[in-house]
């Protein structure tokens, strides 16, 4: 388990872990004997999964592969979540400064508000803000993550997925140290 000091991440995080950790721990159990699928599907799908052997492979593969998908796009709004507060928050404290200390208001600040409010909604447009801003690294591991989120939550539509390789421990611990960058 790796290290999390961003709360809406960590607690994304700590519930996904939870998850996977119930699915591996019962589908081991499915791998011994189809049979133990029915004691963890709703009613309504007892033995429909569980008649054949290969048929509830697929079914426990498309489940997992399925809660790795959920994994990433949670993650991914954790973060948004947490970057679009800090935003936020930076615009309110610049404003009551400059509205204190300012003669006149500034028109720059109602652009400023569209901006952050209207324009800047998401994902790619976080990445906008920080590219420069935080390692290297972290942004190139971010624009897969994005790539891959994109190709989940567009409905697999490509022919063939970006390649990823990075498991939930990566990609928490990547979206936090983007996080903390952008806080420092």
């Amino acid at each position: 388990m790796v290290t999390i000091n961003n709360e809406e991440i960590l607690n994304t995080y700590h519930y996904l872990l939870t998850i996977k950790n119930i699915v591996e721990r019962d589908f081991v159990h499915v791998q011994k004997n189809k049979s133990y699928l029915d004691n963890l599907v709703p009613q309504e799908l007892e033995n429909i999964y569980s008649q054949k052997y290969q048929t509830a492979m697929v079914f426990i593969d498309g489940t997992a592969q399925l809660l790795k998908d959920f994994s990433l796009v949670s993650l991914v709004t954790a973060f948004e979540k947490a970057v679009f507060a800090k935003y936020r928050t930076s615009y309110g404290v610049l404003r009551t400064v400059v509205k204190d200390q300012a003669e006149q208001p500034l028109d720059f600040f109602d652009s400023r508000e569209r901006f952050i409010n209207d324009n800047i909604d998401r994902l790619a447009g976080i990445l906008f803000l920080i590219d420069g801003i935080i390692d290297r690294d972290t942004m190139e591991t971010l624009k897969q993550i994005k790539e891959h989120r994109n190709y989940i939550v567009h409905g697999k539509r490509d022919s063939a997925p970006p390649a990823f390789e990075f498991d939930i421990d990566t990609i928490a611990k990547t979206l936090d140290n983007a996080v903390a960058e952008i806080s420092q």
